[in-house]
């Protein structure tokens, strides 16, 4: 499925840069269609046109004359003063749609009053369009304003649609998830080290470990606690490596974590929502 119009990025960061990429590998636009436009970053602004043909430009009110859908790839602090430059620019039928975490709807739709406004919450994994993303459409935005919406993240991964009132808890599951897969592995990898690996053979074997048990999860489509009870046979070495990751409060660690992450993000949208 493709996008009519011009899809304009309001921020030219790594965010944008993963969709741009994504856009375009999966065909969803052409080059021409997609614009980009960053508060500072000449360099950033020029790597995306040369790499990718794609219109870059300094000025708020040519991108938004121009795109029919402004993406708003902008850190959460920056949000204020990127509405602020927005204001009279929006048209009730430009699509916005935010990936700024922790920056509520109500909060866009009061800056931009009549937009139909998209809020979404994708990951890093974007980056090699294997995001996980959750979207939640605002007060103007219809069937048709959502489905472009996902048919934009799903160039670079998986989408769901979700109530607002639960991107903070996606934020913190999914959001910042890689985070915390990145910390097992590497952990992971010190270990294996400690007692004996060579860094590099440990590391591949680690990563592979995740991407098989991923993939297995994937394909099989089965309860990831069936899974785990299958390869942990009664006194074995599963059962006591698992033994000891629950001395440790393994489960309850992973649940504090992501409590936090979307308590911060609830944080997130009083300090600069």
């Amino acid at each position: 499925m493709g996008i009519a119009g011009i899809i304009g990025f309001v921020g030219a960061g790594n965010m944008a840069a993963a969709l741009v990429r994504g856009l375009l590998g999966e065909r969803v636009v052409t080059p021409e269609q997609l614009w980009a436009t960053n508060r500072s970053n000449d360099a950033r602004l020029a790597a995306l046109r040369d790499r990718h043909g794609i219109a870059v430009t300094r000025s708020k009110r040519e991108i938004a004359g121009a795109a029919s859908i402004l993406v708003l790839a902008v850190k959460p602090r920056d949000m204020s003063e990127v509405l602020r430059e927005l204001d009279g620019l929006v048209r009730a039928d430009h699509l916005v749609i935010s990936v700024a975490a922790g920056i509520p709807l109500r909060t866009i739709e009061a800056a931009l009053p009549g937009a139909a406004v998209v809020r979404a919450m994708p990951n890093t994994s974007a980056a090699v369009q294997e995001s996980a993303t959750a979207v939640a459409a605002g007060a103007h935005a219809g069937p048709a304003h959502l489905a472009t919406a996902e048919t934009i993240f799903r160039a670079v991964g998986d989408v769901m649609t979700v109530d607002e009132d639960l991107l903070d808890v996606v934020t913190g599951l999914s959001g910042s998830g890689p985070a915390y897969v990145y910390r097992l592995i590497e952990a992971m990898i010190h270990a294996g080290t400690e007692l004996g690996l060579e860094g590099p053979l440990a590391r591949r074997l680690a990563i592979q470990t995740l991407v098989g048990a991923a993939r297995m999860l994937e394909t099989s489509r089965e309860d990831p606690g069936a899974l785990r009870e299958r390869v942990t046979s009664p006194g074995g070495t599963t059962m006591a490596a698992l033994r000891a990751l629950e001395d440790r409060g393994f489960a309850a660690a992973i649940r504090e974590a992501i409590g936090r992450a979307a308590d911060r993000a609830r944080e997130m949208s009083e300090e600069f929502g």
